[in-house]
């Protein structure tokens, strides 16, 4: 029935315009003759006529809505709906949410049986959200560049029908067709500048009476459009905190791959941290002899022993050996499929491969099989080979210190290194009347990758720094050295703290090889003034204890140096009091584990810390170092121990 009276919308408009202007007419006229008795006729119907030229289209739009409210309320109100969709988008939700909450209004307000929400990817619509239906929605759709040109440039809601009938030649390239026989009557492209990011599909209306209009067409294409943007910015903040995650993930992996020069050590903990974030019933890390080109497994999971031993392999041969060779990652859902597979496991099912390399050869392949089919997939290919480009700077690394242990004659230059080492560290400090300092670095092989300085910048302040870079031996000390050089060389040239650490951070990203990274605290102390001024970039977070106990820890400042140049830095500041405590320190003394796989921790340094506060810097310092070496006594330190406590002493009056 409302399909029958919209024929007259508009002979219901302008008859409504007519009768309201001829009632304007004959107002006007009797005013005029009442109370401007000598205004002539013309100028009369001059003012008349300009009254009716500026009132028309704004007294148009009013009675045209009013129709709408009272005669059509329920088209009105569902427009309304339909414009306002992408207001009721929270732009702090997951790209899910989103979807899931445009999919559900969508349905409501349109009174449809089913809404499908698909992404356009490189070949496919993938399905993101679905409402309605029996469930039975496709979850994937090709397609074809025609359709996204013919989307392009003719700007509505399509019908499926006239999707299918736009051929090319006499051949249909879409492949659409799917969504009609899933009961889908409309097609809404979500575009942008680039081309087609997703499409909308919707099925019929429960009922005729609530069949989309024209109008309602328009409405809906435009309001989609804004809600595509909407959907699109989620999705790409989504994709930037995941690489964001990863990249958070794959920098502590690292350190824990930096941690040891032992190889076979190195290698265990490589396949342990994989299994965290990948899944995998059998696993290898395969090294490839430089010498015959052969391919030999250094350590296995879930792999026969006596079976690899009995298969000879050589780069080229084999899954491995073919990516030895190609040095690219391969990706087998289907290993009966794949022409290189070497059957060395009955229940193998897929398998992912991921060359190890340093420099521009490769030094080894990393490979994980699962009993399931389609287990691996792209999205892991990303931090998998982040995490075999860390690994293989950890294994030639290892590779390097366990042949340079083996030769005496290094041996002896390492010993003389380490004194030269710590002879550039600071071993008298400062004096101020109001602070009592201590200081101490003692490296865990005969050189290390930590350090510290203190030293006085003017008659008001001093500067106190402490680092720790990535890995041990000769490459953990090049790097220590180079840092400890640069912090000395650019120390008085700059005001703030967070200033001088972001110097530090792009010396270090041109100067030292891709994956290493330092962490290091830099503050500075007005003992007149009692103030600090610090930039933590990812360092252990140093301590203060208060002279009430409460405990203060400075977390705050960046990112660790030396892996992503141009990066901004915080200078923050506390207020230091009389009977203060602050103790800055590496992760050799908290990170160490006993026997029984306890961790040292914060909660045991600050029990140390707060039960000799009464004891001088230095004092408390080497209760700190003889705990550390007492809760784990029977093993090799772990790492490099590297301290700094700092008493704040009442100061004495000026005199």
């Amino acid at each position: 029935m409302l399909k029958f009276f919209r024929q007259f919308n508009n002979f219901i408009l302008y008859t409504l315009l007519a009768f309201i202007f001829i009632i304007i007419f004959l107002v006007s006229e009797h005013v005029f003759n009442s109370f401007f008795p000598r205004v002539n006729d013309f100028s009369a119907y001059t003012i008349e006529a300009a009254l009716i030229v500026i009132i028309y289209e704004p007294l148009r739009k009013l009675i045209e809505l009013y129709i709408k409210k009272i005669l059509y309320n329920y088209y009105y109100v569902r427009q309304e709906r339909i414009r306002s969709l992408d207001s009721a988008l929270s732009a702090s939700s997951s790209y899910k949410e989103l979807a899931d909450k445009v999919t559900s209004k969508l349905r409501k307000i349109l009174n449809v049986q089913q809404v499908s929400l698909y992404f356009r990817g490189p070949e496919m619509f993938s399905l993101i959200s679905s409402t309605g239906g029996d469930g039975l929605i496709s979850k994937k759709i090709r397609t074809d560049l025609l359709y996204d040109i013919k989307m392009m440039g003719v700007r509505k809601v399509f019908d499926v029908d006239e999707l299918l009938a736009f051929q090319n030649g006499n051949e249909p390239e879409f492949k659409l067709d799917v969504l009609k026989y899933e009961g889908h009557q409309y097609i809404v492209p979500m575009l942008k500048k680039e081309g087609l990011t997703g499409i909308i599909a919707l099925s019929r209306e429960t009922s005729s009476r609530y069949e989309l209009t024209g109008e309602d067409k328009k409405i809906l294409w435009t309001s989609l459009q804004r809600v595509g943007h909407t959907l699109e910015n989620a999705r790409l903040y989504a994709q930037l905190k995941k690489s964001a995650t990863e990249k958070e993930l794959v920098l502590s992996i690292a350190k824990t791959f930096n941690s040891t020069i032992h190889l076979e050590k190195l290698l265990d903990m490589i396949l342990d941290s994989i299994k965290t974030i990948v899944p995998y019933d059998a696993a290898g890390i395969f090294l490839v002899n430089e010498d015959n080109q052969e391919i030999e497994s250094a350590v296995i999971r879930g792999y026969d022993e006596q079976v690899l031993e009995d298969i000879k392999m050589n780069v080229g041969q084999g899954l491995i050996g073919h990516v030895a060779k190609i040095a690219k990652p391969v990706i087998v859902k289907d290993v009966s499929f794949d022409e290189h597979y070497v059957a060395v496991r009955e229940d193998t099912q897929s398998e992912i491969t991921i060359p190890i390399s340093h420099g521009d050869r490769v030094i080894g392949v990393l490979n994980l099989e699962s009993d399931t089919l389609g287990t691996y997939h792209e999205g892991f290919l990303d931090i998998l080979v982040a995490l075999a480009s860390e690994a293989g700077i950890a294994i030639k690394n290892a590779q390097l210190n366990e042949a340079a242990i083996k030769s005496e004659e290094l041996h002896k230059e390492m010993e003389i290194a380490g004194k030269i080492q710590q002879a550039i560290l600071p071993h008298e400090f400062p004096h101020i009347e109001n602070l009592d300092i201590a200081g101490k670095s003692i490296p865990c092989q005969a050189v290390g990758g930590d350090f510290f300085d203190i030293l006085k910048l003017n008659d008001s302040q001093i500067g106190i720094c402490i680092g720790d870079v990535s890995g041990k031996g000769v490459p953990g000390a090049i790097m220590m050295s180079v840092l400890y050089t640069s912090f000395r060389g650019k120390v008085f040239e700059y005001k703030t703290t967070a200033e001088m650490v972001s110097s530090l951070n792009n010396i270090l990203c041109i100067n030292t090889a891709e994956g290493r990274f330092a962490t290091f605290f830099y503050c500075t102390l007005d003992f007149e003034r009692l103030v600090m001024y610090y930039t933590n970039a990812g360092h252990n977070p140093p301590l203060i204890m208060k002279k009430s106990g409460d405990w203060i820890s400075l977390r705050e400042g960046g990112v660790v140096l030396g892996f992503l140049p141009d990066q901004e830095y915080r200078q923050m500041t506390k207020l230091i009091d009389h009977g203060d405590i602050i103790v800055l320190y590496t992760d050799g003394v908290t990170e160490v584990f006993n026997d029984r796989d306890e961790l040292f921790g914060d909660d045991r340094l600050k029990k140390i810390i707060s039960e000799h506060a009464h004891l001088s810097a230095k004092e408390i310092q080497n209760h700190i170092i003889e705990h550390v070496r007492n809760f784990a006594p029977d093993t090799e330190q772990q790492d490099d121990i590297t301290l700094v406590v700092i008493k704040v002493e009442q100061q004495t009056p000026w005199s």
